[in-house]
């Protein structure tokens, strides 16, 4: 027997089967029910999945569209940042340098003050004696001392 009459065999066996009258099927009302709702609940769960793996490639596709826009972009945003970065760099350097001015005058002013208690602490100060200049200190010295 070849190959071919063997399939045309089996295809006259199930045709024949499928002609001969079958018993109907004995259901009650709840477990008709019950298969109506399985049912449904099975065509809902594939439908959601469905919808579900839709909206997945949506978004997947919206995703892709957006970074090869992101990265179109890329230079002009990068730059737009690096100069407000910039910006604001500055901004805190001129403070820094205020703070360090602000700072500097203050230590300053309290060298000052220190050196101004010092003197007074020395024995033998006066305040008019302390400004007035050394005798001969105002005339030019030829290097043979005072003459």
């Amino acid at each position: 027997m070849t190959k071919r009459r063997l399939a045309c065999f089996l295809v006259a066996a199930t045709l024949a089967a499928a002609a001969v009258p079958s018993a109907p099927a004995l259901a009650d009302g709840a477990a008709s029910t019950r298969n109506i709702l399985l049912g449904g609940a099975a065509a809902t769960l594939l439908i959601i999945n469905h919808n579900r793996k839709v909206h997945q490639k949506y978004a997947e596709y919206d995703r892709r569209q957006a970074e090869t826009q992101s990265q179109a972009n890329n230079a002009e945003a990068a730059y737009e940042s690096e100069r407000s970065a910039y910006a604001h760099e500055a901004a805190l350097v001129a403070g820094y340098k205020h703070e360090v001015a602000v700072q500097h005058q203050q230590v300053l002013a309290l060298r000052h003050r220190i050196a101004v208690s010092q003197r007074r602490a020395q024995p033998g100060y006066h305040p008019v004696a302390a400004g007035a200049p050394a005798s001969g200190a105002g005339q030019p010295s030829l290097g043979w001392g005072a003459l």
